[in-house]
């Protein structure tokens, strides 16, 4: 996930109440819902920006609440300092910071680190990326740590395969061996079944039983069944291995020693960023949001938005440490800087540009389909996205994963 170019209650989750005509759901069904179909008629009022979540849908029966504190009646975009960037970026603030929350999630993911063999002798730099604090931040309506571990679990194990596979040659990363690797990582994702006496099933089994990273891969997939339903998986899975496929065309760029154009590498970033983990929001919120739902293309659209505006910030954030021998390199700015021939705090802030855009293109989005398509569901998926990016960015703000001692290269 992050930047690899160079510059030259356990369970199934809950059912959507009903089933409505054509693509989408228009209401819930049965008993004690005629009046959740009444309140559905009142359209949220348009804003080109955010929508205030004092509007955003009743709480449906059925589905959980936050327990902490109270949603906010305005939406938590704003424009704030970045002191560690020398840019202002445009992004919500966190919805819910609860230290105590996230520290109990972060110990249980340490346990289940040290268990699954990822990170050897490296446990106090995982526990200084606090991936537990980060599962808090990006989920404010889930208060069950059980459940926000699965996305500290999606973060730990994904950053491993970055780390171990991708991008940091200290911890044995190869480019020559990505798309093998990689390729075996999406046998631990979705099992290949070798029918047979050959002993090949064994042999498959022992090499994804060897290997951490693989070993992680298994265990967390093993756990988002335990609470999603089946489709919910499949999207998990999916989304997983395109990020995947987009990783081995990164490393491409790095055999090559060749830089993207920015288009292109626009592109393949939307796919190479934190949309698997953004997968997990209906799941860890105990809901499903419909499969019809999901791939709508305006939905999708603003999933994508979201998406790259998750890890533009990445970039921004993570360059410090992209720049450590061993390390892939750069990102948008070192992109930017070499087809442009601009100076590298210019880079930093239209990459920071582009990422104001983004959100601003999300959030309009969200506006948009929250006044057009009356689902209960799908109005909480785009407040968690939203939500999302404001948790996304204090983790970023706050973490140990890019402390370094390589000072400011935007300058």
């Amino acid at each position: 996930m992050d930047a690899v170019v160079r510059s030259v209650p356990p369970g199934q989750a809950a059912k959507p109440a009903g089933q409505g005509r054509g693509p989408f759901l228009l209401g819930p069904r049965g008993l004690g819902t005629s009046a959740a179909r009444i309140v559905w008629n009142a359209r949220p009022e348009h804003h080109s920006t955010s929508v205030p979540l004092s509007s955003r849908p009743p709480v449906v029966p059925g589905l959980p609440v936050r327990r902490t504190a109270p949603v906010p009646s305005s939406p938590p975009a704003a424009t704030t300092s970045s002191t560690a960037l020398g840019v202002s970026l445009y992004c919500p603030g966190p919805v819910r910071v609860d230290e105590p929350l996230g520290a109990e999630v972060n110990e249980r993911l340490l346990a289940w680190v040290q268990r699954v063999g990822i990170f050897p002798g490296r446990l106090d730099a995982v526990r200084a990326c606090n991936y537990g604090r980060y599962a808090m931040l990006i989920h404010p309506d889930c208060d069950d740590p059980d459940r926000l571990l699965l996305a500290a679990q999606c973060m730990a194990a994904l950053f491993a395969v970055d780390d171990y596979y991708c991008d940091d040659e200290r911890t044995g990363s190869d480019t020559a061996l990505v798309g093998n690797r990689l390729t075996l990582a999406q046998t631990a994702l979705d099992p290949a079944y070798l029918v047979g006496g050959w002993g090949h099933q064994e042999q498959l089994e022992e090499a994804l039983a060897s290997d951490p990273v693989l070993v992680a891969l298994r265990s967390y997939i093993d756990r988002v069944a335990g609470f999603a339903t089946p489709a919910q998986v499949g999207r998990v899975r999916h989304e997983t291995v395109a990020m995947f496929v987009a990783m081995n065309g990164e490393a491409g760029w790095r055999t090559t020693q060749t830089t993207p154009a920015v288009w292109e590498y626009l592109a393949a970033r939307q796919v190479n960023s934190f949309l698997p983990c953004m997968t997990l929001i209906d799941v860890i919120s105990g809901y499903e949001l419909p499969a019809t739902l999901y791939s709508h293309p305006p939905v999708r659209r603003a999933t994508m938005l979201a998406a790259s505006a998750s890890i533009i910030l990445n970039d921004l954030y993570s360059m410090n440490k992209e720049a450590e021998p061993g390390i892939g390199d750069g990102g948008l700015p070192d992109v930017i800087a070499a087809e442009r021939g601009c100076t590298p705090r210019e880079a930093v802030q239209l990459s920071a540009a582009y990422h104001d855009e983004l959100v601003r293109a999300f959030e309009a989005a969200r506006s948009e389909l929250t006044a057009t398509i009356p689902s209960p569901e799908l109005w909480r998926y785009l407040t968690g996205l939203h939500a999302w990016l404001g948790g996304n960015h204090e983790w970023h703000a706050t973490t140990g994963r890019y402390a370094t001692a390589t000072g400011d290269r935007s300058t």
